[in-house]
């Protein structure tokens, strides 16, 4: 029995590739009626079947996506426990899923193994969490598949294939320090593992608003952290210890700043009458936090949707996506941890 490919019965009924698919998995609100019964018509007639197996054997693609994250900070049990990994994942499984496609994860602060990794299975295209964008650019030259990475950091390339999906990371880190300023603190720390990546983006965006919105004796400063528990300990240990009056801590990460508020309740330091704490991410904890945690809120399902459709787009299509980087929006969201009497 003769199978059809999608891209034949695309051909056949006039339409693109991706119009066959979005009919094949029941997306087909903005396809016509009449597409729709064309397309089912010769599905019949031609013996499409949506079965991996038979897709290989006839030398078509793997369907198997890869995600691959090159983390640089420890974590105590997995990368998945961490509720923005976990959280991007699973969105991203879900999108890939609905599409036909099945999805391989790869996690390892070695580069290298990404690379031997990425290079020795046959993947239809990468979706490369966290990376360097010289890195991404790697991978792309050992396999000549789609990527698009999410929050690469470093310059672009100027011939870059790389898609990245990112945020207006200045703009948060800016919203952040200006509605600090705002609330009457004076002493800002900007607290982050290192100033690297997205969080230099984040640093940059407070120390504009430093520069157009403090008043005279209002003052920021960096605090790297550290890359690990223990030295995040010692650093929190000593942000409270050597606090002055109007003190808050802007964390890059909403997970350090829950460590923090933690930390200060065990020291007895009241959040906020003694010191502000905010974070950035606003993940599902957040909320649940005593007193609850002021943040940047990023749309993380927004995040994994859009390059979950634009690597599907280039696999299915053949065509680059016209866009190099892609900047979704974020907003700042006010909650107690900041709020002074």
């Amino acid at each position: 029995m003769f199978l059809a490919t999608i891209k034949e019965i695309a051909e056949k009924a006039g339409v693109s590739t991706t119009t066959v698919s979005n009919v094949i998995h029941g997306k087909t609100k903005k396809v016509s009626p009449a597409t729709i019964q064309k397309i089912e018509a010769l599905i019949k007639e031609v013996g499409y079947v949506q079965k991996r197996g038979l897709r290989v054997l006839n030398n078509e693609k793997s369907q198997l996506i890869a995600v691959v994250i090159n983390y640089h900070k420890e974590f105590k049990d997995s990368i998945l426990g961490d509720p923005f990994y976990g959280k991007i994942i699973g969105f991203i499984e879900e999108y890939v899923q609905k599409q036909g496609y099945y999805l391989m994860l790869y996690s390892t602060k070695d580069i290298e193994e990404i690379f031997q990794m990425v290079a020795g299975w046959d993947v239809d295209g990468v979706i490369a969490i966290s990376f360097s964008r010289h890195n991404c650019e790697k991978i792309y030259q050992l396999i000549k598949k789609p990527i698009v990475s999410i929050d690469a950091y470093g310059n672009a390339a100027k011939d870059s294939h790389l898609v990245n999906i990112g945020l207006d990371d200045e703009s948060g880190g800016y919203q952040m320090v200006k509605y600090l300023l705002e609330c009457g603190y004076e002493h800002i720390k900007v607290c982050a593992g290192r100033d690297n990546g997205v969080d230099h983006l984040r640093y940059v965006g407070a120390q504009r608003a430093m520069q157009e919105c403090a008043a005279e004796g209002q003052k920021l400063q960096f605090v790297a952290l550290g890359m690990n528990y223990e030295k995040r300990k010692a650093s929190y240990d000593w942000l409270v210890q050597r606090r002055l009056p109007g003190t808050a801590l802007f964390f890059l990460s909403d997970m350090y700043a829950l460590e923090a508020i933690r930390f200060c309740a065990d020291k007895k330091v009241a959040v906020p009458q003694q010191i502000g704490v905010a974070g950035y991410d606003d993940i599902s904890y957040a909320q649940y936090s005593t007193p609850r945690l002021t943040t940047i809120k990023q749309d993380v399902q927004k995040k994994a949707q859009k390059a979950v459709e634009i690597l599907l787009k280039w696999i299915e299509e053949g065509e680059e996506y016209p866009q190099r980087e892609v900047e979704l929006s974020v907003t700042l969201v006010k909650r107690k941890s900041v709020e002074r009497d």
